[in-house]
């Protein structure tokens, strides 16, 4: 199986290094691409409705659990958007992740040096990118431009690796593995390459001193073409300047200024004024500032001699920085490593930050499979910001593994249940939890079933994606998996949807799946009371006196007898929701219809339980009048007293 999946892998991957390759007209070079294969039994299983609805990476309103955490680098953050969509589920990863967090909260001077060097690295995966591509043939100009820039850019990256390494502690764990790796004498050399070649500079690599970088990158004397040509383009240069300065005197009342873009070049931005000079033309508004770019015929010429020395400066410094670009492709996988590195770095930093603003705990996390999930004052990581969230308790194990969550509308069951998810989520992927205390057992699937939507597309009602959902569920599921429903079968009858949540949970108990299931539907409750992991738990808004009058405090009970939730589900919870919104005439006749249909119902509760016992009754009569007859065959009697038996046991039936 592990050969198939291999064989699998390598053929997706030939194909999409191919097609990059086709598509892009470049050609990859193959020592410089790192591949590695990880199994997905590595990574916790989200399906892509569960990540939107617990609004992992994509915010629906507010705020992401990714916008959580302040990366410093693109590859930490694309590390972090990685984890929390798949992951780890290897005790060994998470728990180094935990130690490297605990180090840097101890060690705080060390993490706000973190903060101050991770910036230096810049995107090291897209500069390593870049390096493993090149031109089929000769390459244009806008190709010469970026692997400039990356050599630029990797210089400033390698010059910061040294500091980063010193900076970490030599001790054990992951900090001291990526100190052993940045340290690496190599490093060092490939910058002193970049050295001895590029030029000194400081200059940013974007507008028009980011330009003047790129035409400066390569030291003097390096090549005697690539001197000529910077020759050339610094007469340009100086004819352009000399126009702006003349034309400012001549056309004071314009304010005058040279500015550049990559697309148009040098141009001229001035105010706008009622009778623009005859010899300016394409003249066009400049975005929102109030003010119109122009060019000149002189101008325009001495642009098209610019680009024309540039492609050529650009072409002799490709050429200087060939033999150097080719070693830094042959050194790819220790630069790849480096990337991983400083990408791990970033992400612990991120959860050390947010474990000091969030006043978090670090998880005790566990591999066998009756382990609990308990959490003690867990506090929902979005919602915590607001101030407003009640925290909440958790406890889940092999002799409760399912619990049933009623409550009324708006009392918080599905924001229970988001809080459950992400803190399991947040543990896993080495991040401290807010909560006062936590304890998960690993997790390799996590499945949802939250939310009423249909699918237009698919000509799907709300029903029918909620029962598709069900279906993947069950289907996909382990008896280590966690399973979080909300409201199952509300989209169809009350029976109907009654009779498949009872499937439903039949089969989650069955299998001894932790599972937490919300539902109005209370009849559950007296149909699963009596199985084996089996409990049921109450959620409701409390409101306690306080200075600033009434406070609402979210409270979650375990309920003990179906007597007490009988009694909560008679508190009309739909009525009291819709109380905040309905006119008050419509809602007294909401209340008084309420009360008539609960009546019926008791009536005709009643009147089939008479039914029930009747029938109950007569049966039993009849199983002993058949009792009777078979010991009266097997008697000893006369013909006579046979005969009278009969005649008592017709009357008696009659």
């Amino acid at each position: 199986m592990a050969d198939a999946l291999l064989f699998v892998a390598a053929a997706a991957f030939t194909a999409l290094y191919r097609f990059a390759e086709a598509s892009m007209d470049m050609r990859l070079q193959s020592a410089a691409v790192n591949v590695t294969f990880h199994a997905a039994s590595q990574t916790m299983v989200i399906d892509s409705s569960t990540a939107r609805l617990l609004e992992l990476v994509r915010a629906r309103n507010g705020k992401s659990l990714l916008s959580l955490f302040a990366c410093r680098t693109a590859g930490g953050q694309h590390l972090l958007r990685q984890s929390l969509l798949a992951p780890p589920v290897q005790l060994e990863e998470i728990q180094a992740r935990q130690c490297a967090v605990e180090e840097l909260l101890q060690n705080e001077p060390l993490f706000f040096q973190l903060q101050s060097l991770l910036p230096q690295l810049a995107d090291l995966d897209a500069l390593l990118g870049r390096l493993t591509l090149t031109p089929r043939g000769d390459g244009t100009a806008d190709w010469c431009k970026i692997a400039v820039r990356t050599a630029l850019r990797l210089r400033s990256a390698l010059a910061a690796l040294p500091s980063l390494a010193d900076a970490l502690p030599a001790s054990e764990g992951l900090l001291a593995d990526a100190r052993g790796l940045l340290s690496q004498n190599r490093f060092r050399e490939l910058h002193e390459e970049l050295d001895r070649v590029l030029e000194d500079s400081s200059f940013r690599l974007r507008g028009s001193m980011g330009h003047l970088a790129l035409m400066y990158a390569v030291k003097k004397n390096a090549s005697a073409l690539l001197d000529v040509a910077r020759q050339t383009w610094s007469e340009s240069m100086d004819a352009i300047h000399n126009l702006h300065r003349r034309l400012a005197v001549k056309y004071p009342e314009l304010n005058l200024r040279l500015e550049y873009t990559e697309k148009r070049g040098w141009y001229l931005s001035h105010a706008r004024s009622s009778t623009v000079p005859c010899e300016f033309f394409h003249t066009s508004a400049k975005g929102s500032s109030g003010r119109l770019a122009s060019t000149t015929r002189e101008l325009n010429s001495e642009n098209f001699k610019l680009r024309q020395a540039e492609a050529e400066i650009l072409k002799r410094s490709v050429e200087v920085l060939a033999t150097l670009l080719h070693e830094l492709r042959s050194e790819a996988a220790l630069l790849h490593r480096a990337s991983q590195a400083t990408a791990v770095l970033d992400l612990v930093a991120a959860f050390a930050g947010y474990a000091l603003e969030a006043n978090c705990v670090r998880p005790e996390m566990q591999e066998s499979q009756d382990a609990p999930l308990a959490i003690q004052a867990g506090r929902h990581p979005l919602l915590d910001r607001l101030g407003d969230f009640e925290p909440v308790d958790f406890f889940v194990d092999g002799k409760c593994h399912f619990q049933l969550i009623t409550g009324h509308n708006g009392g918080g069951k599905t924001t229970y249940l988001a809080t459950m998810a992400q803190l399991v989520i947040l543990a896993h992927v080495g991040c401290f939890v807010p909560a006062n205390y936590a304890a998960f057992r690993l997790v390799p699937s996590l499945f949802t079933r939250m939310g009423t939507s249909d699918s237009i597309e698919a000509s799907a009602s709300s029903f029918l994606v909620e029962m598709q959902e069900a279906s993947y569920i069950l289907k996909s599921l382990t008896s280590q998996s966690l399973v979080l429903v909300d409201e199952l079968g509300r989209g169809t009858s009350h029976a109907d949807g009654l009779a498949i949540c009872c499937a439903v949970c039949e089969r989650l108990m069955h299998l001894r799946v932790y599972t937490l299931f919300a539902t109005h539907f209370f009849e559950i409750c007296g149909v699963l009371a009596a199985r084996a992991g089996f409990r049921s738990m109450h959620l409701e808004i409390l409101e306690e006196p306080h200075q600033e009058g009434a406070r609402r405090r979210f409270c979650v009970q375990r309920v003990e007898s179906l007597q007490a939730l009988a009694e909560k589900a008679a508190e009309h919870y739909g009525l009291k929701a819709a109380a905040q919104l309905l006119p008050e005439a419509l809602l007294e006749r909401s209340k008084t219809m309420a009360t008539q249909v609960h009546a019926c119902l008791g009536r005709l509760g009643r009147g089939a339980e008479e039914r029930s016992s009747r029938t109950r009754r007569n049966l039993t009569g009849r199983m002993h009048t058949l009792q009777q007859l078979r010991l009266l065959a097997s008697s000893s009697l006369s013909p006579e007293a046979r005969r009278e038996v009969l005649r008592q046991l017709q009357t008696a039936v009659c």
